[in-house]
């Protein structure tokens, strides 16, 4: 068991903002079928699909979904 201190509750932020921009690199360039996908390989599901999916989506609607689908089938 981990004690909490300063330098560890430091790192775990910075391990997150680092996993954070990383999930924005791999939306833009992948896409979010394959960005799932290549997690996936790295990080075996530990949740249902529906909560890791409103993770991905949040804060995207409808319509900016359908653009970006449309917008990786074109590649």
């Amino acid at each position: 068991m981990q004690t909490i201190t300063k330098e560890t509750t430091k790192s775990k932020h910075s391990t997150q903002s680092l996993i954070q921009d990383a999930f924005v690199v791999l939306l833009e360039h992948l896409g979010p079928e394959k960005t799932l996908q290549l997690w996936h390989l790295f990080f075996p599901p530990q949740e249902e699909y529906v909560k890791t999916r409103r993770k991905l989506f949040a804060g995207m609607d409808v319509t900016a979904l359908a653009q970006e689908a449309r917008k990786f089938n074109r590649e």
